[in-house]
C-alpha cells in the first residue's frame, strides 16, 4: 500500500521477573467495578469508510475511546477482563502506583477477570498496554490512555489524541509477520497507515468557550511521531505525565517516541486545524480539529499545571552511581548476555529470538540490574552502544537529566524536569537521577515493542526498608 502524502512545502503553505509479571492481587468475588477494561476483538474501518474493515484487538471502556479516567489522590478501581484467546500482561505505563497493581495478568477467555485498585499519586496523561508479546498485541490495537485528572479541577477541555501507525494491506488485513528477527534487530515494525483515535483522518470539534488541552500519546510499535499543527499555536505543559514550565510549540514538530505523551494547551486556533506528521521528505495529514470561534485565548502569564509530588532526597546521603550499557541490534556489538541464569552467546540468543541486552541481561528472569532501598538517590549512567536511538522507560519511578532546579526563571523556582522516559541517541551516554521511593520489583525497558520482545528489558528492585 502506498500512503497518500503531501510534501512539506504544500503543508507549510497550507518483567519483569515472576514477581513483576505475576502480581498477587488475585480476583475476589465482589461487585463489579464502576470502571472496566475489557480486552476483545472487533472489526473497524481503519482504512476509512470506503475501505474494507480490519479485524483487530481493542480495549472496551465506558467511553467511546479506550480511555480510563481517575483523579489524583482518590482511590481508583477498575475491573480488567479478557475476551480474547491470548494471555495478556497489562502494564500501566508511567504510573507511580503499588508494584502489585501496575502489571496484571489475565488468562485467555477470562471474562470474570481481576480488579485493580490504587490511589494515583500523580496527575497526568498515562497509558496502558501489553508488557509481553508487545509487538503483536500493540500492533493489533491493544492499548489505551489512563488520564489522571488533577486534584484541583483545571479549566480546560480535554482532547485525547492517540497516534498509531499500522502495517496493513489494501485488503485491510494486518501484516502478521510479528516474529521477524531482522526487523526486531533493526528499526522495528514501521507501519504504512496512520490513525488518530483509531480512525483515518478523524474530525474533532472544539468547544470555543474553553481552552483546549490536547493529550497526545504515541502508541506505535516503533515509529517516532513528529507532530505538526497547522493553524494553531500552543504551549507544551507536560511530557510523559509530568508537568514542566510551559514551552511554546513554535514551528518545529513535537517529537514523541513510542510510548511518550505530551499535554499541549492550544492558545490560538483557526477555524480548521490540521494535525500532521513530519516524515522527513513528506508530510502526512492525520486528523483535523474544527475550531470555529475558538480564536486566541487570553490566559494568565503563569498558566501551568501544578507539579506532582516528588520525594526529597536525603541530604546526608550522596547519590550512588550505577553504570550499565544497552547493546545489540544490527552492528550493535553484542556478543553474549545473561538469559535467565545462563550466559548465552549471540548465536544462541538469536535462536531464542533475542537480539538486545541491557546491563548484560536479555529479557526478564535474570538477576536484577541493581537493588536499592527506599530513600536511595541513584545516578544511572547508561551508555547506548547501539547504532539506534533508544527510548528507555522506567517503571514505578521518574528520573531527570537535570541536576538542579532552574533558578534563572522569573518567578518561583520550578523543580527539575522529571519524566518516565528518556531518548538516548546512538553512541551517547546519559546520567539520570532517580529517587528510589516505590518498593517492589520494577523494570527498565525499551518502548519500541519489537526491541522489548527481543530482550531490551531488565528488572531492578526497591526494598521497603529505609
Amino acid at each position: 500500500m502506498v500512503m497518500r502524502f503531501i510534501n512539506r512545502r504544500q503543508f507549510a503553505g497550507g518483567l519483569a521477573t515472576a514477581t513483576l509479571l505475576m502480581p498477587c492481587h488475585a480476583f475476589a468475588q465482589s461487585a463489579s467495578a464502576e470502571h472496566y477494561l475489557i480486552a476483545g476483538q472487533t472489526s473497524s474501518p481503519l482504512l476509512g469508510q470506503d475501505g474494507p474493515a480490519t479485524d483487530h484487538l481493542y480495549f472496551k471502556t465506558r467511553e467511546a475511546l479506550p480511555i480510563l479516567r481517575a483523579r489524583q489522590g482518590e482511590e481508583f478501581r477498575f475491573r480488567l477482563s479478557n475476551e480474547t484467546e491470548e494471555d495478556i500482561f497489562l502494564h500501566l505505563f508511567g504510573l507511580r502506583g503499588p508494584a502489585d497493581m501496575m502489571t496484571s495478568h489475565v488468562p485467555p477467555s477470562d471474562k470474570t477477570g481481576t480488579e485493580v485498585v490504587f490511589t494515583p499519586r500523580d496527575a497526568g496523561t498515562f497509558w496502558f498496554g501489553p508488557l509481553t508479546q508487545a509487538s503483536r498485541q500493540r500492533e493489533r490495537g491493544l492499548y489505551g490512555l489512563l488520564i489522571v485528572e488533577e486534584a484541583e479541577a483545571q479549566p480546560f477541555q480535554d482532547i485525547p489524541l492517540i497516534l498509531d501507525d499500522w502495517m496493513i494491506g489494501d485488503d485491510g488485513i494486518i501484516d502478521t509477520d510479528f516474529a521477524n528477527l531482522n526487523r526486531a534487530a533493526g528499526e522495528g515494525r514501521l507501519g504504512n497507515w496512520f490513525t488518530v483515535n483509531g480512525q483515518y483522518k478523524p474530525r474533532i470539534t472544539l468547544d470555543p468557550e474553553k481552552p483546549a488541552r490536547l493529550r497526545l500519546a504515541n502508541v506505535a510499535n516503533t515509529r517516532t511521531m513528529n507532530v505538526m499543527f497547522k493553524g494553531a499555536e500552543g504551549v507544551v505543559l507536560a511530557r510523559d505525565g509530568q508537568p514542566h514550565w510551559p514551552v511554546p510549540l513554535g514551528l518545529k514538530a513535537l517529537s514523541l517516541a513510542p510510548g511518550q505523551r505530551a499535554d499541549v494547551l492550544i492558545t490560538d486556533a483557526q477555524s480548521l486545524v490540521t494535525i500532521a506528521l513530519d516524515l522527513f521528505e513528506d508530510v502526512v495529514e492525520t486528523a483535523f480539529i474544527e475550531a470555529p470561534g475558538y480564536g486566541r485565548k487570553t490566559l494568565p502569564r503563569d498558566t501551568r499545571l501544578p507539579p506532582n509530588p516528588m520525594t526529597s532526597a536525603n541530604p546526608d546521603l550522596l547519590p550512588r552511581e550505577i553504570s550499565f550499557a544497552i547493546e545489540g541490534g544490527l552492528q550493535g556489538g553484542l556478543q553474549k548476555a545473561l538469559v535467565g541464569k545462563d550466559e548465552l552467546d549471540l548465536r544462541a540468543m538469536l535462536e531464542q529470538g533475542l537480539a538486545w541486552a541491557i546491563g548484560g541481561r536479555s529479557g526478564l528472569g535474570s538477576p536484577p540490574l541493581f537493588e536499592a532501598r527506599t530513600g536511595d538517590s541513584i545516578v544511572l549512567k547508561i551508555e547506548n552502544k547501539t547504532t539506534f536511538e533508544q527510548p528507555l522507560h522506567l517503571h514505578g519511578h521518574v528520573w531527570t537529566l537535570d541536576i538542579s532546579p532552574d533558578a534563572n526563571r522569573e518567578g518561583p523556582v520550578w523543580p527539575q524536569r522529571w519524566t518516565d522516559t528518556v531518548v538516548i541517541a546512538a553512541g551517547n551516554t546519559v546520567k539520570l537521577l532517580m529517587l528510589a521511593d516505590n518498593p517492589g520489583t520494577w523494570a527498565i525497558q525499551s518502548l519500541m515493542a519489537e526491541r522489548c520482545d527481543a530482550g531490551l528489558i531488565g528488572a531492578f528492585t526497591v526494598s521497603d526498608m529505609p
